[in-house]
């Protein structure tokens, strides 16, 4: 059976931090990443301290601090596994930090069948896909960058230019966690430009990370009756008053089907007025929906386009990714690259493979017809 610490467990011996402060962190990175499921076997502290030369006493020490945390627990004669629910004991501080993060990775459930389509994904092949991409790959920074992320990014426009009719090129596509990608579009968003709009929709806790970077935040009023035409005028009488920089917003709730082209056409050129970057932030729509109309960022070149391969159906696997009609900027980059840890690079090279064999819109048809049939 393939072991994935053995290909991901690697320890800098002469690091500032201590051989047991790398192992906490490399063990709560990949649990609390997702990367290692609730019920998966870890491996004994025998085989850990052998693989790494350390001392074994050092690795049950590592073992019973994350037991502490309720990250593990050990069952006699069976051996040691993660928890199902873990949660880490934190201090306060660091509690009301940890619970600002979960509130903006927050998106508001729109199928009371959620829980069930996540029991779903986890009953389908991605997580012996992940063991699969992480055996081949074994995290070699050269590997995943030749293999790993330039296929997802190929495949991804793929999918785009098929299912969305949005055609991007695979240099304008950056993928990776939700809280990866937020972090990088806050930072590319410069306070010096002007006021960035925000929809009803945007929760309080993006608003707060928006303004805590200096960027000053105005949000605009629920629209009724012709959502896209009651949309460009509240953008319009902000423009005419204050400068304002950027858009933030989900359009496909603005859109009927009915009158898609007219309605994008006439925010389109609302936004192209004002020269406004456009942040159209479609994660919560159903991926390859052939009901929903192409997205506007198909139609106007200035934006960034946030969307997600599951939609809001399962977070545990859930991949997001940004593309725009432009070059991506150098200050998104750099943020993105910060953000980037192993459990992140592992998910995105599991999506690659899904991807390539086939089996991403298999599991998206199942879904689909599970939300039919309930």
């Amino acid at each position: 059976m393939l072991r994935p610490w053995h290909y991901s467990l690697v320890l800098d011996k002469e690091a500032a931090a201590s051989i047991h402060q790398q192992l906490i962190e490399h063990f709560r990175g990949m649990i609390e990443g997702g990367a290692w499921l609730g019920g998966s076997a870890l491996p004994s502290s025998r085989d850990i301290a052998q693989r790494l030369s350390i001392n074994r006493k050092t690795v049950s020490r590592v073992y019973e601090e994350l037991s502490a945390l309720g990250l593990i627990y050990t069952e006699p004669k069976r051996g040691t596994f993660v928890t199902a629910t873990a949660r880490v004991k934190q201090p306060a501080s660091a509690l009301r930090d940890a619970e600002s993060v979960a509130a903006s990775l927050q998106r508001p459930q729109s199928d009371p069948y959620a829980n069930s389509i996540h029991t779903l994904i986890q009953k389908t092949s991605l997580h012996h896909i992940r063991r699969a991409a992480l055996h081949m790959h074994k995290l070699q920074t050269h590997d995943y960058d030749a293999t790993g992320l330039f296929n997802l990014k190929h495949m991804l426009a793929n999918l785009l230019a098929h299912e969305k009719r949005f055609l991007v090129s695979p240099d304008h596509i950056a993928c990776g966690s939700w809280l990866a990608l937020q972090n990088a579009v806050i930072h590319s968003i410069n306070p010096d430009d002007g006021l960035l709009l925000v929809d009803h929709n945007i929760s309080a806790s993006l608003i707060t990370l928006l303004q805590k970077q200096g960027i000053h935040v105005i949000q605009l009023a629920e629209t009724a009756g012709n959502q896209a035409a009651t949309f460009a005028e509240q953008i319009e009488k902000y423009c005419i008053n204050y400068p304002v920089a950027a858009l933030w917003c989900d359009t496909s709730a603005l859109f009927s089907s009915e009158n898609y082209v007219t309605d994008q056409a006439l925010l389109a050129q609302k936004l192209a007025d004002y020269r406004l970057l456009l942040i159209d932030d479609q994660r919560s729509s159903f991926p390859l929906s052939q009901e929903s109309p192409p997205p506007l960022a198909s139609k106007y070149a200035r934006s960034l386009m946030i969307g997600s391969l599951y939609g809001d159906f399962c977070d545990a696997f859930n991949l997001c990714y940004v593309a725009s009609n432009e070059n991506l900027s150098s200050a998104f980059l750099d943020a993105l690259n910060t953000q980037h840890q192993q459990s992140s690079l592992l998910n995105m090279l599991a999506q690659s493979e899904l991807i390539k064999r086939g089996e991403y819109k298999k599991l998206l048809t199942g879904i689909h017809r599970f939300l039919q049939s309930a």
